[in-house]
């Protein structure tokens, strides 16, 4: 079976977080419970979160088609209790409204290591797809990565100048657009292509017509949620 270094106490760490006794049994069993998983392109690691009041033990997706971070997601561990979602990807902080597939749950360390531990195989099952819309079937204009299980973006791009002609003004007009104009791609049209990033595909939904590919050209852009 493969093996990971995800969740190990590091000495350099150990001097700085000054871990419980708690604290380091919940590490050590859920770096057990996960040790033989598999995971290409997935960093683990243990911090604390802001204001140093959980243990956060976080996994970072990585995009393999390209130097390309997707997701962090992880749990805090509060001793009695865990909370796990997606995370803040500088403060790993949780995120304001839980998502779906959020985790709550109290018990002793161990329980709380296998519920976490089960929590993450949920995620890591999770498919992710990119969608990509091409314009004249040539130019990449949009992308969009996604769990396709429940349409939810994970983060995605824009680009107005390859775009169609008056498409942008479009999307604004109908409030497809965030922040200091963000445009959501999820205001556009069926996309051309997907390609399977990561996950089980047979949990995805995806939309009628689309078709698959395997590789794919560079995707230049500012990425954003």
């Amino acid at each position: 079976m493969a093996e990971h270094p995800w969740f190990v106490i590091e000495p350099e760490d150990d001097d700085e977080f000054e871990f419980t006794d708690d604290e380091r049994a919940f590490a050590a069993a859920l770096r057990e419970r996960t040790a033989g998983w598999a995971e290409p392109h997935v960093d683990g690691e243990l911090l604390r979160s802001d204001g140093w009041d959980s243990l956060v033990a976080c996994l970072s997706f990585g995009d393999p088609g390209a130097r390309h971070h997707l997701i962090d997601v992880g749990v805090h561990f509060y001793g009695d209790r865990v909370r796990g979602d997606r995370l803040h990807n500088q403060m790993f902080t949780l995120t304001d409204r839980p998502s779906g597939w959020a985790l709550e749950a109290t018990g002793a360390v161990e329980e709380l290591a296998d519920r976490s531990a089960a929590w993450f195989r949920t995620v890591l099952d999770k498919p992710v797809v990119l969608y990509v819309w091409l314009n004249d079937d040539r130019y990449a204009y949009a992308a969009r990565f996604v769990h396709a299980d429940e349409d939810r973006t994970i983060s995605q791009m824009y680009q107005r100048d390859l775009a169609p002609p008056g498409q942008a003004e479009e999307l604004i007009a109908a409030g497809h657009v965030h922040g200091r104009g963000w445009i959501q791609t999820a205001g556009l049209p069926t996309p051309t292509l997907y390609q399977h990033i990561r996950g089980d595909l047979g949990r995805a939904v995806l939309p009628p017509g689309v078709r698959a590919v395997t590789e794919r050209g560079p995707l230049p852009g500012v990425w954003y949620e």
